[in-house]
């Protein structure tokens, strides 16, 4: 019990908001695109979902890209917010973030985890 609240307290507490602080500062600038382009990703990510804790070093990379490139997404906490934090595990199938939710036109919604792979999605819609 007393391993598991020193990880909390300084491995999610401590370090992720460390590493918070130093995203905000050293945030690049935003990606600059013509109107028409900027729209046309805006409606490909209009339904898309991420769920994410805020000091989560993953969730603090998908972010980041997700600002540097413009890219508009609804973000989740599935930390704090017991609604959210039930449809990850209940859909998604695990309480793991980060995760990004893919909206199925006939079928299911996807759920993808890993921050690397939802990278490599989200590099392919503004490709």
């Amino acid at each position: 019990m007393i391993r598991k609240t020193l990880r909390r307290v300084l491995g999610r507490n401590l370090f992720g908001n460390l590493l918070r602080l130093i995203n905000y500062i050293t945030l690049p600038k935003q990606v600059e695109r013509m109107k028409e382009e900027q729209a046309t990703i805006d409606s490909k990510t209009k339904d898309l979902s991420l769920y994410d804790f805020a000091t989560c070093p993953f969730c603090i990379k998908v972010r980041r890209f997700m600002h540097e490139n413009n890219i508009t997404i609804e973000i989740l906490d599935a930390d704090n917010n017991k609604t959210h934090k039930a449809d990850l595990v209940t859909h998604g199938g695990k309480h793991q973030v980060p995760c990004l939710r893919i909206p199925g036109l006939e079928k299911e919604d996807k759920w993808l985890y890993e921050s690397d792979d939802i990278i490599a999605y989200l590099e392919k819609i503004i490709a």
